[in-house]
Formats: C-alpha cells, sequence, structure tokens
C-alpha cells in the first residue's frame, strides 16, 4: 500500500473506505505545493475539488464587497476538505488560500464521490462530517452576534490551546490574521491581548503565548 494510502487511513471519512478504496484514491491524486498567500480559488468560482492537507494549512475567508476579509474557517494537517462545488454544482461561498507554507493532495470531487457513495459506512461519514460543519458554522455566527470581541478574542486563545498539551504555544497567526478571524482590527486585537497579560490571564511575547489562566479567559466568553 502507498505511503498516501496509508495516511488516509487516519483521515475522516476515508478511514471507512476499504485499503483496496484508499489505493484507488491515492493513484488519482495530484501533489501541490503552496506558498503562504498563494489561492487555490476565489469566492463565486465553481471549483469542485477535493483536498487532503498532508502539511500547513489552509483558511476560508469571506471577501466583504468594503474590502474587508473574515476568516471562516482553518484547515490544518490531516484534514480533508470537500469543496462546496463538489455537492451543488453552485460556486464557492468564500476564497481559500494557505495560510502558511502546504503541502496537500487534490483530487476531482466527482471522483471521491463515486469512490465514497459505493460504500456505506464512508458515506455515513461524510453525512456526520458535513452536519458536524452546519453545526459549528451555527456556533461561529452565535459567537460573532453575541460575544463582545474581548469574548471572541479569547475564545480564539482558548481553542489554540485544545490541541496543545503545553501551556505555550506558537504564536503561528499574526494580528491580521486573528483580527480577520473575529471580525476587529488588528490595533484592538493587539491591546486586547496586552489588557489579557495585565490581567494575569496570559504572557505574551513576540514568538509565543503561554495560558496562565484559562478560567479568567473563560468568564469573557458568552456561551450558546
Amino acid at each position: 500500500m502507498s505511503h498516501l494510502a496509508d495516511l488516509l487511513g487516519e483521515a475522516e471519512v476515508f478511514n471507512q473506505l476499504t485499503a483496496k478504496e484508499r489505493q484507488e484514491l491515492s493513484r488519482l491524486a495530484v501533489r501541490r505545493s503552496l506558498r503562504k498567500g498563494d489561492i487555490l480559488c476565489r469566492q463565486d468560482e465553481d471549483w469542485p475539488y477535493v483536498l487532503y492537507i498532508v502539511s500547513g494549512a489552509l483558511r476560508s475567508v469571506i471577501n466583504s464587497p468594503d474590502g474587508r476579509n473574515y476568516v471562516v474557517s482553518l484547515w490544518e494537517k490531516g484534514v480533508v476538505f470537500w469543496a462546496h462545488t463538489v455537492f451543488d454544482q453552485k460556486p464557492m461561498p468564500s476564497t481559500l488560500e494557505a495560510a502558511r507554507v502546504t503541502h496537500l493532495y487534490q483530487w476531482s470531487g466527482e471522483e471521491v464521490l463515486q469512490i465514497v457513495l459505493r460504500n456505506q459506512a464512508a458515506t455515513r461519514a461524510l453525512l456526520r462530517r458535513q452536519t458536524s460543519l452546519i453545526r459549528k458554522r451555527r456556533e461561529n455566527i452565535y459567537n460573532l452576534a453575541f460575544n463582545p470581541v474581548a469574548g471572541r478574542l479569547a475564545k480564539l486563545i482558548i481553542e489554540k490551546f485544545i490541541s496543545s498539551d503545553a501551556p505555550t504555544v506558537q504564536r503561528d497567526l499574526t494580528l491580521n490574521d486573528m483580527a480577520e478571524m473575529i471580525a476587529t482590527s488588528p490595533e484592538v486585537v493587539c491591546r486586547l491581548l496586552y489588557q489579557f497579560q495585565d490581567a494575569g490571564a496570559i504572557v505574551v511575547k513576540r514568538a509565543s503565548i503561554t495560558l496562565q489562566d484559562r478560567k479568567a479567559l473563560e468568564s469573557l466568553i458568552v456561551e450558546n
């Protein structure tokens, strides 16, 4: 079995396929390497593809008419990205770009669907995935509508620590990145980070953030 087929055995939906089906997928894959800022597709374009992220990260960005951007999702290592166009043959609702140097595999969405839909377990896993994304979107909308900016930033910081066992994480997001993820300005993000530090919740350094008082940040978040 190929190295890619082994990787797909750990990926959501694809882990429900048989070894033969994953091997078939690996033969159809096209490897791509992206620099930070490279764009895979633009908002309102038809783009019927599926991706598997080997390393790095992609982000989905909504571009508003007044020129502002809002990051709706960050897709990281090990994630399979399914473009909306694959399912409804309509344009993409957001721009998909590399958040940092990224290596991935790409497929025609129709070819992937043909393999997945003939496997009942994989089909159910795909439906669960899509439902989970809808629930996540609802959470994000609630966060924007009802959490003040400080609460949104606190939630973003906490989410960065959820996947880490260490009290310190690297600052792989710029002030502008964080601002676009919580719908505010870089200046506001900078001011709030140092307010959180003054309150003893975090320690901010040039290349890292250390979490010192999780409960202090959680107290800022309006739960849905």
